[in-house]
């Protein structure tokens, strides 16, 4: 399976996020920035898959029975997200993917948060939105 690599630009993702909101488009703007957005979300694909085979392994040996779940962010999603942040882009969308561990208690999950900490991962947490 080949994946996908992104084919626009940054300013190019982002004026497509303004036609997907605005009210004055044409259907082939439409269409266009559609292919665009698409692109972008595709490409999100092979970065999320390595982080969640990662995140899987972690868990895993903290919980043999832990559930890892991933997501491209849906197109319905982002448009709304557009909708009601007017000054967002999307190439500055951080939850564009995302995935999930849910292990059967508290403590594990702060051994997991803990097991990212001290790993040497390329990639740190710069916060943590504990909810």
């Amino acid at each position: 399976m080949a994946w996908t690599v992104p084919e626009h630009s940054k300013s190019e993702v982002d004026r497509a996020g303004k036609v997907l909101v605005s009210e004055y488009t044409t259907d082939q703007a439409l269409q266009t920035a559609l292919t665009v957005i698409n692109n972008w979300r595709a490409s999100h694909s092979f970065p999320l898959n390595t982080f969640q085979v990662g995140l899987r392994s972690k868990a895993r040996r903290i919980d043999d029975q832990a559930l890892v779940a991933q997501r491209i962010k849906r197109l319905s999603s982002i448009e709304l997200k557009l909708s009601r942040f007017p000054t967002m882009k999307v190439s500055q969308m951080q939850d564009i993917g995302g995935c999930r561990a849910v292990l059967r208690n508290i403590a594990q999950v702060r051994e997991l948060e803990q097991s990212y900490r001290e790993s040497s991962i390329k990639h740190k947490p710069l916060r943590t939105d504990d909810y």
